[in-house]
């Protein structure tokens, strides 16, 4: 065999590798893209009964999902044209639940989900989706602090408005030790809601706070 025919039959021996290791990854990922989506859409139903008022926590999932609406002027929460909100009602109570997109975090992007009650209150904040760096800023996340359970019960005139800060800009929430920058932002995003829900017209009705 000649120095060539080795090159030629190296090459082709080498090509065959990859094309059989690239078709493996390729099935591997059609036959596992739908379990994903499947964890990916449990993982949100769970996050969208956390964020409702205590009082609706019986409410079933499909009723939930069911109550999808089309939100005005989604570009006020960092969202494109065609986003969707949730509203959700029993026989006593209702909530809206906003998601939300900032691009204020440390590595990037954050997606909250926000529930709101008929009082104006924060039900819950939970965080869906972010980039920040692990123990440091991912201390928004539920599952690693109660942090983000402390934006419970507020409104809009729960705090003056210079109190929806951080501890180092002079407002009321703590930051994490060593990163200012992600609570930062989930703080702006979640007061940029609430504004958003005083001042936008939604399925849900409003009551006077105390009503």
């Amino acid at each position: 065999m000649t120095l060539f025919q080795a090159m030629q039959r190296g090459a082709l021996a080498l090509g065959t590798f990859a094309l059989v290791t690239a078709g493996s990854v390729a099935l591997t990922r059609a036959l596992t893209a739908e379990q994903i989506a499947t964890h990916q859409l449990a993982y949100q139903h769970r996050q969208l009964h956390e964020v409702l008022p205590q009082t609706m926590g019986n409410i079933p999932v499909t009723q939930v999902i069911e109550g999808t609406f089309t939100l005005p002027n989604p570009e006020a929460l960092g969202l494109k044209s065609d986003s969707q909100g949730w509203w959700v009602s029993d026989s006593e109570n209702s909530a809206v639940i906003l998601p939300v997109l900032t691009r204020q975090g440390y590595n990037g992007e954050i997606r909250l989900l926000i529930g709101i009650d008929e009082q104006q209150r924060i039900s819950g904040v939970r965080v869906t989706q972010h980039q920040e760096t692990p123990g440091l800023g991912d201390d928004i996340e539920r599952s690693r602090s109660d942090w983000i359970t402390r934006f419970n019960g507020l409104g809009l005139a729960s705090l003056p408005p210079e109190d929806w800060a951080v501890a180092k800009d002079g407002g009321h929430f703590d930051a994490f030790t060593g990163a200012t920058i992600t609570p930062r932002a989930v703080v702006n995003a979640v007061h940029e809601a609430l504004q958003y829900a005083a001042d936008t017209p939604l399925p849900i009705t409003f009551k006077e706070p105390g009503a």
